[in-house]
């Protein structure tokens, strides 16, 4: 399995106000932005994923502390499995791909996705 990308996750309730400042200190623009059904809005600024919603919508979400992009999510769920991570959401359909969340041993929660070609085409392409 491969890692393409790590991203740093931040959370607010009002993703608007940060995504500006965010974007003017990082000198990127905002290159992805979406709405979950459950109603959170994500946007990523350079390698930061910011989680945006009111504290009821974010609870379940504030343990995660980074968003890893595998270019094989099924191959990432056998290692963790083999690793005794516990699977806290997961696999589902996102608007990205898929995902799913897990707890390592010693309760880091990382969120791990492979992205849909449609998601690689936005943020400029699958690298070889």
């Amino acid at each position: 399995m491969r890692v393409f990308r790590t991203f740093a996750r931040v959370y607010a309730n009002d993703l608007d106000a940060v995504l500006a400042p965010l974007a003017t200190i990082a000198d990127e623009p905002v290159s992805t932005r979406f709405t979950m059904p459950n109603g959170l809005e994500l946007a990523t600024v350079g390698r930061v994923l910011v989680v945006a919603g009111d504290d009821r919508v974010l609870e379940p979400y504030r343990a995660t502390v980074a968003t890893l992009i595998v270019d094989d999510l099924d191959e990432c769920h056998a290692l963790l499995t083999r690793t005794g991570a516990q699977v806290v959401r997961g696999p589902q359909v996102v608007p990205t791909g898929r995902n799913l969340t897990a707890k390592l041993p010693g309760g880091v929660q990382i969120e791990y996705v492979e992205w849909d070609e449609a998601q690689w085409e936005r943020a400029g392409g699958r690298p070889v």
